[in-house]
C-alpha cells in the first residue's frame, strides 16, 4: 500500500465569540461540526455564523478534503492463489476515491478512521477474495478480465467514500514467471532449432552436391590424364612429353631435353660403333674372319648397337681399314625399302575464315575425313534475368541431345562453357559430349567482368590445346563465343586482357571470338570483343531479353552443330551467320 491518506484536512474547538463568521480555509474543504455526543451535522459544507456558533451545541469543527484520490495498490499481503493451490497471481489495482459529497463527508467524520487507504483496501480485498481459484496460473488474463468485471461499476463504501475508475493488472507470481520464462524460452529455442534445420539441411546437401560433383571433376581429370600419359613412362621421349604438359610454360626447357637425349643417344652410339670397329679390326688382323664377312658382321652388330641406343641403323659401306683388293663383289641383295618418311608434324591451328556455303560442283572430288579436334568455348552471361537464363539453359540442354545424338559429329569437337559474372567459372570442362556427358547449368549470380573472363580463357585454353596436343591430334584455332547482356564491372580496362589473349603473335592459342549482346550490352563493347567486324552481331534495341536469349540459344546450337557437321566431310572452314532477327554490332554503333 501508499503512504496513508488523511482527509481530516483541520480540527479545531467551535469559537463561541468569534466577532465574524469562520470560513474554510480552502474551497476543496468541507466544514463538519460534531457534539461530544457523536451526533455530527455539515451544512452543506458551510461554516456556522458567528450568532449560531455562541450557541450551537457542537464543539468540534472538522475540515474534510473533498477532492479525487487515485492511488494504485498491489494485494500482495492477500495474494490471490491460483487454481493448482500452490501458485499466486500478482495483481496490481489502480483506483480513484473521494468523499461521496456532504452526507459522505459527515460519515467520515463520525467513522474516525485516520486513513482512507484503508478502507479502500480492505474493500478490494473482500471483493477479490477467492477469485483465482477458478483459474489456472497460465491464464492471468481470464483473472484479469474477471476482476475488471467486478469493479467495474462505483461503489459507496459505508465510511463515507466512493470508489470508481478501478483497474486491474494481473500477472504471475516470481516461481511462476520463472516457470513461465523457461517454457516460453524452451518453446522459443525449438522453433529457432527447428527453423534453423532448413537451411541447415540445405547447406548439407549443397556442400555435398559441390562435393560430390569436385570430385567427379577430379577423377575424370585423372582419368584423363591417365589415358592420355598411358604411355608417357615407357621411354624417355614420353616422360620430355609429360614435362611439358605439366610445364607448358617451359617449352624451350623440353626442347633442351629433348636435344640432350639426341645427344647421349648420338655419344653411346658412337662409342657402340668405335668398339665394334675394333674389334672388326683386331678379328681381321688376326684372320679370325674373311674380308668379305666384314659387312655382314659390322651391319649386324651396328644395328644391334642403334636399336638399343635408339639411333638409325647404317647403311653397309666401305670402312677405312678396307683395302681396296680385300672388298669381294657385295651378293645381290633384296633391294632395301625406302626408309619411312618422318611423321608431319600436324598444324597447331588451322584457320577456319568465315565463308558462305556454296554447293560444290558435281565433279567436285570428295574431301577427306577431318581428324583433328576443333575446340569451342561457350562464355555466357550468368547476371541476367532468371527468365533469359532459363532460356540458355535450354539451350545448352538442347545443344547437348543434338551432340550427343551424333557421334561422329560430336568427336570432331571439343565443347566447353564458362559462366560469367562477378568472376568467371567452369560449368562444362573441355571434353567431347557423349551421352555420359554431364549437360551444363548456368547459375544467376551477380556482377559482371569482362576482364577475368579473358584472363581465364587465356590461361585455360594453354591447358586445354597442350593436352589435345598431347594425343598428337590436329587443333584448329579455338572459338569462343561471347555472349553479354550487361555493361561490365571495371569500364574499359577489360581491352588489356583481351589484346593478351587475342594477340596472336604473343599468345600461340589466340582464339577468333563470335561476341553477341543484347539486353544492357553496350554495341561498341560488343564490336570491340569480336576479332573481326562480321562476328559482332547486336540484337535489336527494341526485344526483349528473354526473346533475344531464345534466339541466342538457337545460334549456338545451329553453328556449333553445323560446324561439326562440317568437320565430319573434311573442311575445316567456319561460317558465321547472325542470330534471327540480329545485326551486326558495328551497324548500331
Amino acid at each position: 500500500m501508499s503512504h496513508p491518506v488523511t482527509l481530516i484536512a483541520g480540527r479545531s474547538p467551535v469559537p463561541r465569540f468569534a466577532v465574524g463568521p469562520t470560513k474554510a480555509k480552502q474551497p476543496h474543504l468541507a466544514v463538519v461540526y460534531a457534539t461530544p455526543s457523536g451526533d455530527v451535522q455539515c451544512f452543506d459544507g458551510r461554516p456556522m455564523g458567528p450568532g449560531r456558533q455562541m450557541f450551537s451545541r457542537y464543539h468540534m469543527r472538522y475540515e474534510v478534503d473533498m477532492r479525487p484520490q487515485t492511488r494504485t495498490a498491489a494485494l500482495r499481503n492477500d495474494p490471490l492463489v491460483s487454481q493448482d493451490g500452490v501458485h499466486a497471481f500478482e495483481v496490481q489495482v489502480s483506483y480513484t476515491f473521494r468523499v461521496d459529497g456532504w452526507e459522505g463527508a459527515e460519515r467520515w467524520v463520525r467513522s474516525g478512521l485516520p486513513d482512507a487507504l484503508a478502507a479502500v483496501h480492505g474493500y478490494l480485498v473482500a471483493r477479490f477474495h477467492g477469485a483465482g481459484q477458478y483459474f489456472d496460473i497460465e491464464d492471468p488474463f481470464g483473472l484479469q478480465a474477471h476482476l475488471n468485471r467486478l469493479c467495474a461499476t462505483e461503489v459507496s463504501l459505508p465510511e463515507g467514500l466512493r470508489v470508481y475508475d478501478c483497474r486491474v493488472s494481473v500477472g504471475f507470481d516470481a516461481s511462476s514467471r520463472e516457470f513461465r520464462e523457461a517454457l516460453i524460452n524452451s518453446e522459443w529455442e525449438e522453433r529457432k532449432g527447428a527453423a534453423q534445420h532448413v537451411p541447415n539441411m540445405g547447406d548439407a546437401e549443397r556442400r555435398g552436391q559441390v562435393d560430390q560433383v569436385a570430385l567427379g571433376f577430379q577423377i575424370t581429370s585423372r582419368n584423363r590424364l591417365k589415358d592420355e600419359l598411358s604411355d608417357a613412362l615407357t621411354n624417355s621421349e614420353g616422360l620430355i612429353k609429360l614435362y611439358a604438359i605439366r610445364n607448358p610454360d617451359d617449352i624451350q626447357g623440353a626442347f633442351a631435353m629433348s636435344r640432350q637425349l639426341e645427344e647421349a643417344r648420338a655419344a653411346t652410339a658412337e662409342l657402340q660403333n668405335q668398339r665394334a670397329l675394333a674389334l672388326f679390326q683386331l678379328m681381321a688382323d688376326r684372320g679370325l674372319i674373311l674380308s668379305g664377312d666384314l659387312d655382314h658382321l659390322r651391319g649386324q652388330l651396328t644395328g644391334q648397337v642403334g636399336a638399343a641406343t635408339g639411333a638409325p641403323p647404317e647403311l653397309a659401306a666401305a670402312r677405312p681399314w678396307d683395302p681396296p683388293a680385300q672388298l669381294a663383289p657385295a651378293p645381290a641383295q633384296t633391294p632395301p625399302l625406302p626408309p619411312n618418311p618422318p611423321p608431319q608434324t600436324p598444324t597447331l591451328f588451322a584457320e577456319p575464315t568465315p565463308t558462305v556455303q556454296v554447293p560444290s560442283p558435281p565433279n567436285t572430288p570428295a574431301r577427306s575425313a577431318f581428324t583433328g579436334a576443333a575446340l569451342i568455348y561457350l562464355v555466357l552471361d550468368e547476371s541476367l534475368a532468371p527468365e533469359s537464363l532459363d532460356e540458355l539453359n535450354r539451350g545448352l540442354a538442347a545443344l547437348h541431345s543434338a551432340l550427343s545424338g551424333a557421334p561422329a559429329v560430336s568427336a570432331a569437337l571439343r565443347l566447353c562453357v564458362l559462366g560469367m559474372a562477378v568472376d568467371t567459372q567452369l560449368r562444362l570442362p573441355l571434353d567431347t559430349v557423349l551421352p555420359g556427358t554431364r549437360t551444363p547449368i548456368l547459375s544467376g549470380r551477380p556482377g559482371l567482368s569482362y576482364e577475368h573472363a579473358f584472363r581465364t580463357l587465356h590461361a585455360l585454353l594453354r591447358q586445354d590445346v597442350a593436352l589435345v596436343k598431347a594425343r598428337r591430334t590436329q587443333v584448329l584455332r579455338p572459338i569462343v563465343f561471347f555472349l553479354t547482356g550487361g555493361v561490365p564491372d571495371e569500364g574499359a580496362e577489360w581491352r588489356t586482357a583481351y589484346r593478351e589473349l587475342t594477340d596472336q603473335a604473343g599468345n600461340p592459342t589466340a582464339p577468333h571470338v563470335i561476341a553477341v549482346g543484347f539486353g544492357g550490352a553496350e554495341a561498341q563493347a560488343v564490336r570491340g570483343v569480336a576479332t573481326r567486324p562480321e562476328f559482332g552481331f547486336m540484337a535489336p534495341p527494341n526485344q526483349d531479353a528473354p526473346a533475344a536469349a531464345h534466339s541466342c540459344a538457337a545460334f549456338l546450337r545451329d553453328r556449333i552443330v553445323v560446324y561439326g557437321q562440317r568437320l565430319t566431310t573434311g573442311d575445316p572452314q567456319f561460317s558465321c551467320l547472325p542470330p534471327d532477327g540480329f545485326r551486326l554490332a558495328e551497324d548500331a554503333l
